[in-house]
């Protein structure tokens, strides 16, 4: 199985970093924020080949680069549908945020959407976040991974990742913003550890991160076993 980032950022975006979004055997992406468009191009990636689309959620960071893509592919004359995977409204917003963009009506966007079902190799667990979110667990050639979307702690997101070869768990904040973390439904390094422990997953490869999260993270790659720094892992799982 291929593996490679195209972002692993949270919101509080820096110089160099892109917002958390990965694509497998350069076909299935999973999230799609702003810039997503211009890793893919920058992998040498033709985003009008991309079959499978999965969107956690319907935050800024994880689904506005979607009318791009959409754009793209209109504009490219994409031939074969793009299945689109999010919650439920995934598709009625969107239409909407098509809409805001004032998307050419002589486009053919080409789009079939599932919402909150499997599809295929992707099983969707809902999450525990400010918006209706979805984790996704994966499963291709005898490896199985899970990516947890933006959660704080959830029982349903470490039943969605029980023994997976890679967790990709969001990372936000660092213990010390506990508080943040539990205001905003997001995961500290405690809790994302929890849910990889109680989950009996391989690998750990925080995700969504920060200045303070991603240095922790660094420091502890190596110690704690089965931690993996995003910038460590490997291409060919």
């Amino acid at each position: 199985m291929k593996f490679r980032f195209l972002g692993t950022w949270s919101s509080n975006i820096i110089r160099s970093q892109r917002n958390i979004s990965f694509i497998v055997d350069d076909k299935i992406v999973f999230d799609f924020g702003p810039h997503a468009l211009e890793s893919l191009l920058d992998l040498r990636i033709d985003p009008a080949s991309i079959p499978v689309l999965a969107i956690t959620h319907m935050h800024l960071d994880h689904y506005s680069g979607v009318a791009e893509l959409l754009w793209y592919r209109a504009i490219h004359k994409a031939k074969d549908p793009l299945i689109i995977l999010g919650p439920k409204g995934i598709k009625k917003n969107t239409e909407e945020l098509l809409k805001v963009t004032k998307t050419p009506e002589q486009f053919d966007i080409n789009v079939k959407y599932v919402e909150d079902r499997k599809f295929d190799n992707i099983e969707p667990f809902r999450g525990h976040h400010l918006v209706i979110d979805n984790g996704y667990r994966f499963e291709k050639g005898g490896k199985t991974l899970f990516y947890s979307g933006d959660t704080a702690y959830s029982e349903n997101i470490v039943k969605g990742a029980e023994g997976v070869d890679y967790l990709f768990h969001e990372m936000t904040y660092t213990d010390e913003k506990e508080k943040e973390a539990a205001f905003w439904r997001h995961s500290t390094y405690s809790s994302a550890m929890r849910v990889f422990k109680e989950s009996k997953a391989k690998h750990i490869v925080p995700v969504h991160l920060t200045t303070d999260s991603s240095n922790l993270v660094l420091e502890l790659s190596g110690k704690v076993k089965g931690l993996i720094h995003p910038s460590k892992m490997p291409t060919s799982i």
